[in-house]
């Protein structure tokens, strides 16, 4: 980050928060009134310069200089006063546009130049005021050049004309100009830091909103269509083997609870996905669905987040061969940071490639430097595959007690794919 004086002296163009169009003091906030009032006025921190009309004071001392005529002194009286109306007028000059408000600090110029007719040097005594003119009006990338080059000039009046009173006269326009501009800068800074934090919160929600519908498509699209599956089953199983029935329906309880359980803790951000368990899983709705699998016997210990990874691949595959495929037989191979499912089935368009599941799987494994594949086999049928980036120089991580329940859980798999396949032979 660049240190303040460098923000300070930065002169580069103008950054996509800051509009020159925009004055430094005008009110561009959604409560702002319409231009041109006197409410819109206020918000442009009218009453700032109303309170500066009192030091004018200072400067009508010179209105009597030289002794002038009752016509004299009127017409000084009346350019003091289109002066004073200039300087209060700039908060109503904060809305038109850059262009517009450069030609009224020149105007202002002159028109404190031109006192010069009647209070010679004197006419310095107005430098603070336009140095507030430049700083309330010309956006403070601009303005501080010109603030310090006025100022410079006024303290050069001193060397003419040999007197204190330019040298106090410049002081106090730096001073004031500084320190006006670099609040109504630090404003502006304030501002544009508050909109990044919300467009930040903005885009924390859209991102957290989307983790959770990619998440609950990942849950619920499996388990509704495991949940499917063996209903099915279980009807036809009703009057052949109501025991076998029975036992169909309780895993279709099991699979709702769990995953009513696994949408709770997706919600919190808190759910856990494995390769092993998602393997298990999809021998057990493959074989449900009658439908040949051939799964690897033996999984590589992996980071924890590795394994959800592919595990989320494995059950977005499946998922979509038993939807889809009308496939009879899935073979899913394991390597080192990949897993790869393949099916026999009818193939999947590029339309369905594209769905809203894989585009989900798509970008985890972007966001992790992987990517997933999604192509033809030959001669029929479609080939999913999902892989990690390599990660040179890392030594294979030593497998977590969590092994040992993933192990079971296969086991588990295994025996429940047994039994299904002695109760689909007495359907057969």
């Amino acid at each position: 980050m660049p240190s303040p004086f460098r923000r300070i002296l930065y002169a580069g163009p103008f950054t996509e928060d800051e509009n020159p169009d925009a004055a430094p003091i005008a009110n561009c906030g959604p409560d702002a009134a319409r231009p041109f009032t006197a409410r819109r006025a206020a918000q442009n921190q009218g009453w700032t310069y109303l309170i500066g009309l009192i030091f004018m004071v200072y400067t009508a001392q010179g209105l009597g200089n030289g002794d002038p005529d009752g016509l004299q002194f009127a017409l000084r009286v009346a350019w003091f006063s289109i002066i004073c109306l200039a300087y209060l007028g700039v908060s109503v000059v904060a809305d038109t546009s850059l262009r517009f408000r450069w030609g009224y600090v020149i105007g202002f110029f002159g028109m404190i130049v031109l006192t010069a007719v009647y209070n010679g040097w004197s006419w310095i005594d107005y430098g603070a005021y336009l140095s507030m003119v430049i700083v309330s009006l010309i956006p403070w990338r601009l303005s501080r050049w010109l603030l310090l080059g006025w100022n410079v000039a006024v303290l050069g009046v001193a060397l003419i004309t040999l007197s204190w009173t330019p040298v106090m006269i410049g002081l106090i326009g730096v001073f004031i100009g500084i320190a006006t501009g670099m609040g109504i800068e630090g404003g502006r800074l304030r501002r544009h830091l508050n909109r990044a934090e919300q467009r930040v919160s903005t885009l924390a929600v859209a991102a957290e909103r989307e983790r959770i519908a990619r998440d609950l498509h990942d849950i619920l699209g499996h388990s509704l269509t495991a949940i499917s599956i063996k209903s099915g089953l279980a009807a036809r199983l009703a009057e052949v083997d109501p025991t076998a029935a029975k036992a169909q329906m309780a895993e279709v309880e099991q699979i709702a609870r769990v995953a009513l359980g696994d949408v709770r803790a997706t919600t919190s951000g808190m759910r856990e996905v494995r390769l092993a368990s998602e393997i298990a899983s999809a021998r057990s709705v493959l074989l449900a669905a009658g439908i040949e699998s051939t799964v690897p016997s033996a999984i590589p210990a992996l980071p924890d987040a590795d394994s959800e990874l592919l595990g989320y691949a494995v059950r977005e595959a499946v998922t979509n061969v038993v939807r889809h495929a009308e496939a009879t037989r899935v073979v899913i191979t394991i390597e080192d940071r990949a897993v790869t499912v393949a099916d026999d089935g009818v193939g999947m368009p590029i339309r369905r490639s594209r769905g809203t599941g894989l585009q989900g799987l798509r970008r985890r494994f972007a966001d992790a430097g992987g990517n997933v594949t999604v192509s033809q086999r030959k001669p029929r049928g479609t080939v999913v595959r999902a892989e990690l980036s390599t990660r040179p120089g890392t030594e294979p991580q030593v497998a977590r007690p969590r092994a040992t329940e993933q192990v079971q859980g296969q086991l588990e798999g295994q025996l429940q794919g047994q039994v299904q396949g002695q109760i689909g032979g007495q359907l057969a």
